[in-house]
């Protein structure tokens, strides 16, 4: 929270929740953000969220939403969105404080003839939880009179691009988070291609399901390993398609979770058993 508050942000959440059981979450993590009750799933209705793989009968998760996450700016227009097909896997605090300061890059200036482009390779977080995605992030800096491609591109051209090796069992990536491109149409040929220029900041959104973790006398570990690649061109021709290998090591934590029990990564303070029978006796009542 506190490298919310420093970017000036303020959190939300929003859920279908009780207010009472809000209330013994946030009391059992030490929640010290906002949580917004909304039982009938009206505002959840308002936004257009509202899951409807779920059918409206005597489910007890009908009036869930889609899980996902709104970036505002302060005037409250909505500048970015995270919505994930899967619920049980959520955008992590880095993702959120990368779109909340729009990719602001602070790269070393490169300048002269001989300039290349240079990319640094990080992963951002120090765990990857069952639940919890982070990113692996490369950082382009781009000489001026330079440019890399965005895909798709023609063969013998390679685009910029972070892939996870394919023996990573068990980590899961997702659809990659790239900035904006410029339309540029090639002399020779004519095709028309977008291109990368100057400070270039890719993020690739990985998980992992729980098979890629490793045990050894330290704890609990999974590796991720890949390459970033590009090729850099400028007006007149291409140099040689370019790669750079990572290899991160990384502690596979466990997510806390407000769940109905004790259990590694839970918390038996948070009774969601009992909350559960209450919101399902209101809906019967209403009913």
């Amino acid at each position: 929270m506190e490298k919310f508050e420093a970017a000036g942000a303020k959190v939300y959440v929003l859920s279908y929740d009780e207010a009472e059981a809000m209330a013994d979450y946030r009391a059992a993590h030490n929640a010290n953000f906002t949580m917004l009750s909304d039982p009938n799933s009206d505002v959840i209705r308002s936004f257009g969220i509202l899951n409807t793989l779920i059918a409206e009968d005597d489910h007890p998760w009908y009036g869930i939403p889609y899980p996902g996450v709104y970036i505002t700016d302060a005037d409250g227009v909505i500048i970015e969105k995270f919505f994930e097909n899967n619920f049980t896997v959520r955008p992590g605090p880095e993702q959120l404080l990368a779109a909340l300061k729009g990719e602001e890059v602070l790269l070393k200036e490169r300048t002269g003839v001989d300039a290349k482009v240079t990319v640094e390779v990080e992963f951002e977080g120090d765990t990857l939880p069952v639940g919890l995605s982070r990113q692996i992030v490369a950082r382009f800096s781009v000489p001026e009179g330079i440019h890399i491609y965005d895909e798709p591109v023609p063969e013998g051209l390679v685009a910029a691009s972070i892939e996870l090796d394919e023996l990573s069992e068990g980590i899961l990536s997702y659809t990659p988070v790239t900035p904006p491109t410029r339309s540029m149409t090639l002399s020779g040929d004519g095709h028309t291609l977008e291109v990368y220029e100057g400070d270039v900041v890719l993020r690739l959104p990985v998980a992992q399901n729980g098979r890629a973790i490793e045990k050894d006398d330290d704890g609990r570990w999974v590796s991720i390993s890949g390459r970033v690649q590009w090729q850099a061109c400028d007006s007149e021709a291409c140099a040689l398609p370019e790669e750079k290998r990572f290899n991160f090591r990384v502690p596979a934590a466990f997510a806390v979770l407000g769940d109905m029990g004790p259990g590694e990564g839970r918390v038996p303070a948070m009774n969601g058993a009992a909350h559960f029978k209450e919101m399902m006796t209101r809906r019967q009542t209403q009913g």
